[in-house]
Formats: C-alpha cells, sequence, structure tokens
C-alpha cells in the first residue's frame, strides 16, 4: 500500500502524471475536509469506519517485528 497525493476533478480521481498508466486496482480515498458538511452521527460513523480500516492494515504480522524495536 502507498499513499499518494491526487485530485478529484468532480467526477474521478485524477493521479499525478508519473503514476498515469498504473494497473488498475482497489483504492483508498480520503477527502481532506469532507466531514464538514456530515452530522455528528454520520461523522462517528465514518470515524469509527476509518479507525477499523486503519487498525486492519497496521495490525499484521509481517509488520509486528517492529513494534518490538
Amino acid at each position: 500500500m502507498i499513499a499518494i497525493k491526487a485530485h478529484f476533478d468532480g467526477e474521478k480521481i485524477v493521479l499525478p502524471e508519473e503514476l498515469r498508466g498504473t494497473p488498475a486496482g482497489e483504492v483508498l480515498v480520503v477527502f481532506e475536509g469532507a466531514l464538514q458538511s456530515v452530522d455528528e452521527a454520520d461523522r462517528e460513523f465514518w470515524n469509527r469506519l476509518q479507525e477499523q480500516r486503519l487498525a486492519d492494515v497496521w495490525e499484521n504480522e509481517e509488520d509486528a517485528v517492529y513494534d518490538r524495536l
């Protein structure tokens, strides 16, 4: 998994020039500042979901060696 900065043009995500042509696949999209228009219950739901997904990715046997450093 890598994190990149891209642009959403209102219809599609536009990758930086050097990443154009990257093979198709799943992506995780985070909109900066997008939660201001969401009510408190939805905000809590999305925050919990994001925390859960981060934990799913973060907690793995391969990276557990770094926990012992």
